[in-house]
């Protein structure tokens, strides 16, 4: 079966960790099941709009490996921003008032008549939630100033767009409710609904732009591999895919299940996504890996010779990031000033010159100094790869330099 997806983000800000989790979730199951990913922009509330937020979200979105089949450039049944459907968010809202679903008041607002029914949803994930009659707050569903509001424009619009799942926060719950009413009111299929778990910080509060949530946009800047945080991510929301290894996004898609969302509150792990750094970054081709390395020291304007870069990729296992891939190469390459040297430092260095070996076993002295000469640093690349990166002539020189000192 294939399925009709979207992510419909205000364009309030850019895209955040908690908004980010969503796409992914919707991006696994369209993945997984095939069909389209649409992205609609949610801009009903024109006083919360970000210059150029929505361009921003639909980059973040591409950098993230997530293909947008329909959205605000393309697609079928456009226009993909709500401000530019109003013309059917009012007609709907009339046949709602003229149906007695809806009341129009004495200011010319429209909003949702007391329901007198328990609404039950049918949550693929948590199975029935029944929210019991005149427990929904009251709805507004067009404003005094003829401006359409949220809940219309969404269940008219998923109805328009043929969208055939809706995932998204629990904090949506109430909402779903409301558009179930809707499209009950409006005559039209609603689409199937599972919620995921909402992001808190360590206050347990939710994650929002105001509140403590991580820009997508900062875990780019810092050089995050985007298939360790799309990995980060769907691990939160779908809890059987912790049980994999660092996957790609179509292997998760194998085992994401929209039946077996997370619940409540989830608190996305640092120390997870630094694991998932190492182990992303350890799935890339080592070619690739240079070059990428390559391109970040050029950045920072350090030189390094695609032959060493080829050489010192495979020791690269403790980095988590590009970036911190590059600094690790750039202390080989660009020795910090000489440490003052110890005993063992100055044994290290006369072993260094008497032997040309790429075996640190083979000189007969301490690692961690043989580091230190080389280096001027007690971590790092393991030595077998910064003794095979490194000219014969380089290393000459820093053993002697060792040795020089008084």
């Amino acid at each position: 079966m294939s399925v009709r997806v979207r992510f419909a983000p205000a364009p309030t800000g850019d895209l955040h960790i908690g908004g980010a989790m969503v796409a992914v979730a919707n991006h696994l199951l369209r993945l997984q099941q095939g069909g389209a990913f649409v992205l609609r922009i949610d801009d009903t509330d024109s006083s919360e709009h970000a210059d150029g937020a929505a361009a921003r979200i639909e980059a973040t979105l591409a950098w993230l490996g997530i293909t947008i089949d329909e959205g605000p450039d393309t697609g079928p049944y456009a226009p993909y921003r709500q401000s530019l459907r109003t013309a059917d968010h009012l007609a709907a809202a009339d046949r709602l008032v003229e149906s007695g679903v809806a009341r129009r008041g004495g200011d010319g607002s429209v909003a949702l008549a007391p329901i007198e029914r328990d609404i039950v949803i049918d949550d693929l994930s948590r199975g029935a939630i029944r929210i019991p009659a005149g427990e929904l707050p009251r709805t507004i569903l067009v404003r005094s100033d003829g401006r359409p509001t949220f809940h219309i424009a969404t269940a008219v619009d998923d109805a328009a767009m043929a969208i055939t799942h809706v995932l998204r926060g629990e904090d949506h719950i109430t909402n779903t409710a409301i558009q179930l009413a809707l499209c009950e009111g409006l005559g039209v299929e609603p689409p199937r609904f599972s919620h995921l778990p909402i992001v808190v910080g360590e206050d347990g509060a939710k994650l929002s732009s105001s509140h403590g949530a991580v820009g997508v946009d900062e875990l780019h800047a810092a050089g995050w591999l985007p298939s360790a945080v799309v990995d980060w991510l769907a691990r939160s929301a779908c809890p059987p895919i912790t049980a994999l290894p660092a996957s790609t996004p179509a292997e998760l898609a194998v085992v994401f299940d929209p039946a077996r969302l997370g619940h409540g509150t989830t608190r996305l792990d640092p120390a997870l996504l630094e694991r998932l750094g190492r182990d992303h970054l350890a799935l890339l081709p080592p070619t690739e890996l240079a070059q990428r390395v390559g391109e970040e020291l050029g950045r920072t304007g350090i030189a390094c010779t695609q032959e060493q870069l080829d050489l010192l990729a495979p020791g690269l296992g403790d980095a988590t990031t590009i970036p911190q891939a590059a600094a690790l190469v750039a202390d080989v390459i660009e020795r910090s000033a000489p440490l003052t040297p110890t005993d063992g430092d100055r044994a290290a260095a006369a072993a260094l010159l008497e032997h040309d070996t790429e075996d640190p076993d083979a000189l007969g002295v301490g690692k961690k100094a043989i580091r230190r000469v080389l280096t001027s640093s007690d971590h790092g690349i393991p030595l077998p790869f910064l003794l095979a990166a490194l000219p014969r002539d380089e290393i000459v020189a820093r053993a002697q330099a060792v040795l020089d000192q008084p």
